[in-house]
Parts: C-alpha cells; sequence; structure tokens
C-alpha cells in the first residue's frame, strides 16, 4: 500500500512537470494554453500581381494586390496540456532546395526512418535541443521558400513583362503608303468633253516624332521597370517575414508534440502500476485527457508543417516529414543602436527603395505628358506621279512630289494630363514621406520589442523558473513527509508550470522579436 501510494505521488509530481505550457485546470480538462490560436495563419500574397507601380498614373498592368491569410485550423480547448519533454518518432531529412530557374520546383523529400522515443527529458534539455540531426534548419529553410515558391515565382515573371513594356515603347510609329488613280473619265476622254490626263499616284507617307515622345515613353518603361525590380524585393522581404512566423508555429507544435506525447506515458505508467478507489478513477481520467492532448497537439503539428510546405512549395504527402532543427534559444551579439537601424532601413528597405523610383518615374511622366502636346508631323513623298496621256496621242508624263502635315496645337495641348502628371509627382511625394515615416515606426517598434522581450526573458530565467522549481522542489518534500494534503501539492505544481509556461512564453516572444526585426530592417541582423 505504502509503495502503491509513493508511485502515485512520484506520477503526481512528474504530470505536474510536464504540464509546463499548459495553464492551470478547469475540471482537469487539457488545452494547448499559452501557444498562438492558430500557430499555422500565414499571410502570403493573394494574386500573382506586384502591385501599383509606384509613381504611375494609373494601375495598367501593376494591379493592385492584397494578402490574404492561408494555413491550417484555429486550434482550441481548455484545460492544461501535460508537458513532459520527448523526442518526436519521425525525423525527416534536410531539405536542399534546387535554385535552378524561375520554375524550378523543389525535390521531394527523401524519406525519414523513425528514432527511439525516448521520456522524462527534463525542460531545461528541450531548451537546448537542436531537434533531430537530419530536420529542416531556419536557413535551409529561407534559401528553398526563395527558390521554390510559387507565388513568388508567379511574381517574377512581372520583370520579363516590363523588359516587354520597355520594348513596347521604343518601337517607332509605321509609315504609310497611300495609292490612287485620279481624273478617270466616265466614258471616254475626246476633245469635245476633254478631260486632265488620267493620273496615277503613289505615295509614302512617315511619322516625324519632333517632340521626342518615344524618347519620353521608353524613360517611363524603363523607370516602371525599376519599380517592379524593388517591389519583386519587397514581396519576398514579406515572405521570409512569413517563413520566419511559419518556422517558430512549427517549432512550438513540436514542443507541444513532445510534451503532450510523454505525458500519455507517464499516465499509462500510473495506470499501469494501479490503484485504488478514487484514485485510480481520476489517473484513468487523467489519461485520457492526456491522450485527447497529444491528438490535438499531433493535429496542430500537422497543421504547422502543411503552413511551412506551402511556402516551401513542398507537396502535401511530403509535408508530413517536416521537422524542425534549431533552438528557440538563439544566442547573439545585441542589434546595433536604433539610429544606425533606423538609417540602415532608410537605405535597404526595398519599398523604400521602389517608392523613391516611383517618384523618378511621376517625373519621367511629366515629361512624356508634356511631349505629347504635339502630335506627329506626317512628311509624305509621292515618288511616281504618272500621267497619262495616250488619249491625246501624247507622250504620257512623269512626276514627284513632296509634303508636310503639321498638327496645329490650338485647342488640345495635353492641358489635362500634364495637370494630372503634375499632381501624380506631388502625391507620390506625399506617399514617400508617410512611408518613410512608417518604417521609421515599424523599427522603433521592432527595437523596442526586441529589447522589452529581450528583458523579459532575462527576468524569467533569473527568476520565474527557478522560483518555480525551487517551490517543486519544496512541494515534493512537504507533500512525501505528510506535511500537504494531495490538493495543496497539485496546487504549487500547477504554480511550477505557470513559471516554466512563462518562461516558454518569454523566449518564443524573443525569438519572434529577433526575426521580426530583420524582416523590419531589411537585413538579416541576427541569427
Amino acid at each position: 500500500m505504502t509503495r502503491t501510494i509513493l508511485g502515485i505521488i512520484r506520477i503526481a509530481a512528474a504530470y505536474g512537470a510536464i504540464s509546463l505550457f499548459g495553464d492551470r485546470a478547469v475540471a482537469q480538462r487539457t488545452v494547448l494554453r499559452g501557444l498562438p490560436d492558430a500557430p499555422v495563419m500565414v499571410p502570403i500574397p493573394a494574386s500573382p500581381t506586384i502591385g501599383p507601380s509606384s509613381g504611375a498614373l494609373a494601375p495598367s498592368a501593376f494591379a493592385a494586390s492584397d494578402t490574404t491569410v492561408i494555413g491550417g485550423r484555429a486550434r482550441g480547448g481548455s484545460g492544461r496540456v501535460p508537458h513532459k519533454f520527448v523526442k518526436i518518432t519521425q525525423a525527416p531529412t534536410a531539405i536542399a532546395p534546387r535554385v535552378g530557374g524561375p520554375l524550378t520546383l523543389p525535390e521531394p523529400l527523401p524519406d525519414s526512418s523513425p528514432t527511439d522515443l525516448a521520456t522524462s527529458t527534463p525542460f531545461a534539455a528541450i531548451v537546448e535541443d537542436d531537434g533531430p540531426a537530419d530536420g529542416l534548419t531556419l536557413d535551409v529553410a529561407l534559401a528553398r521558400t526563395i527558390a521554390a515558391n510559387l507565388d513568388l515565382l508567379s511574381l517574377k515573371y512581372e520583370i520579363p513583362q516590363a523588359d516587354a513594356d520597355i520594348l513596347t515603347a521604343g518601337l517607332r510609329a509605321n509609315p504609310l503608303i497611300y495609292a490612287d488613280a485620279q481624273f478617270i473619265p466616265y466614258g471616254r476622254n475626246s476633245s469635245a468633253r476633254p478631260l486632265g490626263p488620267t493620273e496615277y499616284d503613289i505615295i509614302i507617307t512617315h511619322p516625324l516624332d519632333v517632340s521626342n515622345k518615344r524618347r519620353s515613353r521608353v524613360e517611363v518603361a524603363r523607370a516602371a521597370k525599376c519599380v517592379v525590380e524593388a517591389q519583386f524585393q519587397d514581396a519576398v522581404r514579406r515572405q521570409v517575414g512569413n517563413l520566419y512566423r511559419a518556422y517558430v508555429d512549427l517549432q512550438l507544435a513540436r514542443l507541444n508534440l513532445l510534451t503532450s506525447t510523454a505525458a500519455v506515458a507517464d499516465q499509462e505508467q500510473v495506470v499501469a502500476r494501479g490503484g485504488a478507489g478514487d484514485n485510480r478513477v481520476k489517473l484513468e481520467s487523467q489519461l485520457e485527457k492526456a491522450r485527447d492532448a497529444r491528438l490535438e497537439a499531433a493535429d496542430a503539428f500537422d497543421d504547422a508543417r502543411e503552413a511551412i510546405a506551402l511556402l516551401m512549395s513542398v507537396p502535401p504527402e511530403e509535408a508530413q516529414r517536416i521537422q524542425p532543427r534549431g533552438r528557440l534559444r538563439v544566442e547573439s551579439p545585441p542589434p546595433p543602436p536604433l539610429e544606425d537601424l533606423t538609417r540602415m532601413a532608410l537605405g535597404t528597405r526595398p519599398d523604400l527603395v521602389a517608392a523613391r523610383r516611383g517618384f523618378g518615374r511621376s517625373e519621367s511622366e511629366v515629361k512624356l505628358a508634356m511631349a505629347n502636346r504635339l502630335d506627329d508631323v506626317f512628311i509624305f513623298y509621292d515618288p511616281l506621279s504618272y500621267q497619262d496621256n495616250r488619249p491625246s496621242h501624247l507622250p504620257s508624263g512623269r512626276s514627284w512630289a513632296m509634303g508636310l502635315t503639321v498638327p496645329v496645337p490650338i485647342y488640345n495641348r495635353n492641358q489635362g494630363n500634364i495637370a494630372r502628371a503634375r499632381s501624380n509627382v506631388t502625391q507620390t511625394q506625399v506617399e514617400l514621406v508617410a512611408l518613410e515615416r512608417r518604417v521609421k515606426s515599424e523599427v522603433r517598434l521592432a527595437d523596442r520589442e526586441y529589447q522589452t522581450s529581450r528583458q523579459a526573458l532575462e527576468r524569467a530565467e533569473r527568476s520565474k523558473a527557478m522560483r518555480g522549481r525551487q517551490a517543486r522542489l519544496k512541494a515534493d518534500a512537504d507533500f512525501a513527509a505528510g506535511k500537504i494534503p494531495l490538493s495543496d501539492y497539485l496546487d504549487r505544481i500547477d504554480d511550477e508550470n505557470d513559471a516554466a509556461r512563462t518562461f516558454r512564453d518569454a523566449l518564443v516572444r524573443h525569438r519572434r522579436a529577433m526575426l521580426d526585426l530583420n524582416t523590419t530592417v531589411g537585413v538579416r541582423l541576427l541569427p
């Protein structure tokens, strides 16, 4: 009887340590507390268009695009999740990206062999765990996303389309060839009804671009291509930010699966050792709830893997072998000061580069509108005019002619388009100033979040997790000595779990802040 009670005590203590990621239970129901409700929701471009070309008078070929939310189902529940840290049973091999061209698709993932399932891994060990040796690293995921993401590949075709626009803008107007016959008599030409000799003409008309409209069109098209290139780089930056979030969500989902798997194993050991009365009923009930939590964690992990597989263009049947390789705790030197971060973002953010190039494009649009004030001048050349004098029994005559047609800009001098183009320059300049202010604000917020999350993590490492562990050790001793009842002992275990969960949340928050700072600045400053 004494051995049975001690076994129940040890298992209850283990169960308390397992519920690290959870919160205090309500009627002992399981839940994924402390995790994002929808860890795999990743916004990506919804349509294969980069967006309105900055500085353009009209969207034309660069229609506006929006973002949408894709991914797995939102996970919910109530109660707490057991949190014993173990190794997962499946381990994928590393994914090797192929960067061969705009339509290069990813290679299939090789089969992964299962690994042994270990239990009773402490919290400190899981924090320092690198994951499976052949798992997916962040660097490999980034390289594969940039090389094989289908949304980026579709946006990449905007660049050759811009080249085609340059070619179109540089094409010259075609000449015209005109032929006619004049003075064709009704009936016969005679002295009674004399008529001038029948005349046959061939006329070549060629337009002359005297206001350099063609050159202005080429300048606008080239400026548009520069804008599109910068917008594509910004699309890559935003997609990399999506990959950052999806990868951290994948790591979180894996941790949930590890802890819930270990909880089921521990609970099965408890039930196997046996018990009596109400204690056995409670333990069996906890076992069923732990199994439910394990299924829920497995679904969330599958959702996270499918979300990151979508970003990397990995087939769904191969996505279920993806596992992360890397730690949530990443040591790195602090980023540069805020002033340097702001200066760096203002100089390298591709959306700002696109806006500045768009301002130059708007100025080119003004030049084009000014050039369009005067239409083409048409010069015509008549190399042969043949007068048929045979009805008059005279020699036929041949001659040539030349002429010029000049439009007179009296009424229409393109005044409206010129005014619109000038207004667009001012509008683009205001948009550029607004974007610069927004970028500065984003950098301040990202730097503030990084500093705050780092301080929160340091406090959690120094105090919360340590105090929770010490309280747990004291609770074990008090309960073993019979100084506290079972209900108080479980309450103290919940307090330790709350402290450990707080540390986990601080760790994840800081990791996200590091990666968000990279995305905000537009440079990978932190690993």
